[in-house]
């Protein structure tokens, strides 16, 4: 990555940093802001729709979907090249940084889903228990990071993919209100948080990940890292 790209990345970070502090701000004051009352008016004027369908194309978002396709990804590509793709594991990191991230902010922030009760299960229970929560959607941000990674790579973009994965990021994003699973404010949150996620992993993040690997697994010689 050259100055220019490194100076981009960090400017683009800063600025999806100041709207990650804006979205959770806005997020913690839902209550006199005005978001609730946003959330209510899309919530009533979208779905419920809970046909199979829309169930299993929300699913191809799952987190064990996601794990499973980047694993085989990842080991089929070191099969055919011996060494790692550097791209695809900053990829794969990106997933799980962004993960270990929406866990913490849905436990601690602890926005009940749609038609779901407030639960407090006490400070651990509460990240054993994160998925019960709606803030940020994960599915958002994983699909998120795969159209990050998409749009920042130049051979995706040339190829005009970025665009189909942009497409299924917006279907999946679509499908989690349909489903009556998330308010739309945990949609915009998991735009945002995968946005940042993907960015300080991509960027600043490599001088931590990147060394980290390399004195793990990348010291198999098959696992190394290649551009």
């Amino acid at each position: 990555m050259g100055s220019g790209e490194r100076h981009a990345n960090l400017r683009a970070f800063l600025i999806a940093s100041a709207a990650l502090v804006v979205v959770l701000v806005l997020e913690l004051l839902r209550g006199v802001d005005g978001i609730d009352i946003i959330n209510q008016v899309v919530l009533r004027n979208i779905g419920p729709d809970r046909q199979v369908i829309v169930e299993g194309i929300s699913y191809t978002a799952s987190l064990e979907v996601f794990a499973v396709l980047t694993a085989i990804a990842y080991f089929f590509d070191v099969g055919v090249h011996k060494s790692a793709s550097k791209r695809l594991t900053s990829f794969a990191v990106a997933v799980i940084f962004s993960m270990i991230v929406t866990a913490i902010l849905k436990a601690y922030i602890m926005e009940p889903r749609p038609h779901e009760p407030f639960i407090y299960f006490g400070l651990l229970g509460n990240l054993l228990n994160a998925d019960y929560y709606g803030f940020p959607s994960g599915h958002t941000v994983r699909v998120t990071v795969l159209a990050y990674y998409f749009t920042a790579t130049p051979s995706m973009r040339r190829r005009g993919l970025s665009y189909v994965v942009i497409l299924y990021a917006a279907v999946i994003m679509f499908t989690r209100l349909l489903l009556q699973v998330h308010w739309l404010w945990d949609i915009v949150g998991g735009i945002v948080v995968g946005v940042w996620s993907s960015l300080l992993v991509d960027g600043i993040g490599e001088r931590l990940w990147v060394p980290l690997y390399n004195a793990t697994l990348g010291r198999l010689s098959f696992l190394r890292l290649r551009q």
